[in-house]
């Protein structure tokens, strides 16, 4: 199971559209490439006005030859993501693999549904379909390094679903092979990632860190100190961006035990390394400095 979001989303009517229209133009470069010399296909450059997106998802044998838009493979768009070197481009080449891996299993992607508010359309399961009837079991054992080399990149989530993915993607190892080194080298490479993310101010690293902490598990020991630091940044984070009258879930009636287990001095160092990452936090999201 992976770990849940951090992200607390409040939208809007206008912020819906805009998340719809957006969700609706991914699926749309899952499946066209831009031409070789870096234009859109002609279809798309040339297409009525008033026509709609999602219509683009549509692969229609009438259309003439020169207005079909131009189809590229997964195995296409996982060489020119892998190609480029870039950290980021290695975490979309893993979401590739993984939303290709999910729709086999489910005809769907839930992950989609949910960031569209609605259930996938005919024409994007098409899409989605063709886009992933190559998939290669020699692209499912890529999957994982596309997800370590972002992880090790800095590319915001891709530590968490490292530390969520299991020893080189075998869960059970942690419970089965705990001694063995290359599981415990998978470890403090997993828990380092996290930490350096953490500090960085990055949400779900943070989030993460804070319930591994708070009880003994298979990849760290309680450390309450550590989980009350990162407690407390997430609930001066959440205070910041919450809307007035939303509960913070990081509130003090709700972890106060947590807080009991320490000295004034846990306290004071776990209250510093929280202050450290808001203010990294504040700094990305043009905050004062101050709240």
């Amino acid at each position: 199971m992976r770990f849940p979001s951090t992200r607390i989303l409040t939208m809007n009517v206008k912020f819906t559209s805009i998340a719809i229209a957006a969700a609706i133009a991914a699926v749309l470069a899952l499946v066209y490439w831009p031409a070789p010399d870096g234009g859109a296909p002609e279809s798309v450059a040339s297409a009525a006005p008033g026509r709609s997106l999602e219509s683009y998802l549509s692969i229609d044998a009438s259309v003439p030859a020169a207005e079909m838009p131009v189809v590229v493979s997964l195995a296409q768009r996982l060489e020119r993501l892998g190609a480029s070197g870039r950290a980021e481009d290695a975490y979309a080449a893993f979401n590739l693999i993984d939303d290709c891996i999910v729709f086999q299993r489910e005809s769907r992607l839930p992950g989609m549904e949910f960031e569209l508010g609605r259930e996938m359309t005919a024409e994007e399961k098409s899409a989605q379909q063709q886009l992933c009837g190559g998939l290669t079991q020699r692209q499912r054992e890529d999957r994982l390094g596309y997800l370590a080399t972002a992880a090790q990149g800095g590319v915001p989530g891709a530590a968490t679903l490292f530390l969520s993915e299991g020893p080189f993607g075998d869960r059970s190892a942690l419970r089965n092979r705990p001694d063995d080194p290359l599981v415990q080298a998978w470890k403090r490479q997993a828990i380092a990632q996290l930490t350096a993310q953490a500090d960085a101010a990055e949400l779900s690293s943070v989030a993460t860190l804070m319930m591994a902490y708070l009880r003994d598990g298979e990849v760290v020991q309680k450390d309450a100190p550590q989980a009350y630091g990162y407690l407390l940044a997430l609930r001066q984070v959440y205070d910041d961006i919450l809307a007035p009258g939303v509960t913070n879930p990081y509130q003090d009636e709700y972890w106060h035990w947590l807080q009991a287990e320490l000295t004034p001095e846990q306290q004071a160092a776990a209250s510093a390394r929280a202050q450290a990452i808001v203010a990294k936090y504040r700094q990305h999201a043009g905050r004062p400095a101050h709240g």
